[in-house]
């Protein structure tokens, strides 16, 4: 039966203040089936097998583990090549790990016209999806959504001359992988930057559950209306106006059967102590998973 486990998600950790010991701990006390933590974590903390003993003591698995692609769709060709060399070694430790899920992004703005760069993020997913193949692991690749951005947001991303929009959206990021025709390279569905790009429900329903590697959950300030929602305008689920209970219903009718991190990213839950934060993650999702008639566990 497909499942949607919570995982105890980096953004709620205070900043890092965390070991990856006392992380693990926090997850498994606090009631989440999952954590997520990169690569460079576990080989800083010890081999697979002490890594391994450490998540088994505390009775939680790998949610999303980071760090299998060092590079990014538009990164210089030289670069991705390298990475690329490296992801089966990598996807392997995951694997060993106990995970079977990581992380990566598409760009929301390009250097260069949406025309030419779609060709290009085209082959490189077929040559991400060639590496990812046989390994047991998938990406899942988030697209941003959300409306406003920071200043200096902004700035980056036209310091490096990337002013073309590209993919912002649910139904694009479908379009690109079916181009693609990928098998191992997915989405990470985040709900802000969905309703934030008015996506809509029949749009998760008709995205393969194959194609949803991950899932970010958060919710919108209720007096800000989704064209002026801020990337830092975010609350805890429920706390806002978002449809979460049917878009967690719309997801599972999909056939996904993996984690969804809580990401509130911005002043709502700054300063708040990360045992505090974990235990008001399970408190906020505990109704709306009732809503959507599914089981944290």
């Amino acid at each position: 039966m497909a499942r949607i486990r919570p995982t105890l998600h980096g953004s709620q950790l205070g900043g890092g203040s965390l070991s990856f010991e006392e992380k693990v701990s926090l997850a498994g006390s606090a009631g989440y089936p999952g954590v997520d933590f990169g690569l460079n974590e576990a080989h800083a903390y010890g081999d697979v097998a002490k890594v391994r003993a450490l998540l088994d003591r505390n009775h939680v698995v790998p949610g999303t583990i980071g760090g299998v692609v060092r590079a990014g769709l538009f990164s210089p060709e030289a670069d991705f090549a390298a990475a690329l060399d490296q992801v089966h070694a990598n996807a392997a430790e995951v694997v060993a790990l106990g995970g079977n899920v990581t992380g990566g992004g598409v760009p929301r703005f390009t250097a260069v016209p949406k025309v030419d760069a779609w060709p290009v993020a085209v082959e490189r997913i077929k040559r991400l999806d060639a590496a990812l193949e046989g390994t047991g692991v998938t990406i899942g690749l988030e697209f941003l959504g959300c409306p406003v951005y920071k200043p200096e947001t902004i700035a980056h991303w036209t310091g490096r001359g990337e002013v073309h929009p590209f993919v912002q959206s649910l139904a694009e990021t479908n379009e690109l992988l079916h181009e693609a025709g990928s098998r191992n390279v997915g989405i990470t569905l985040d709900s802000y930057h969905w309703y934030g790009s008015h996506g809509t429900l029949d749009q998760v329903r008709e995205t393969p559950g194959r194609w949803i590697s991950l899932l970010h959950i958060n919710d919108g300030k209720a007096d800000v209306d989704r064209d002026h929602l801020h990337d830092f305008d975010r609350v805890m689920p429920g706390h806002g106006n978002f449809p979460l209970g049917a878009w967690l219903q719309a997801i599972s009718s999909t056939g996904f059967d993996g984690f969804v991190a809580l990401e509130v990213l911005g002043p709502a839950m700054e300063g708040v102590a990360p045992a505090a934060y974990a235990e008001a993650g399970i408190a906020a999702l505990t109704p709306i998973y009732a809503q959507a008639g599914l089981s944290l566990r």
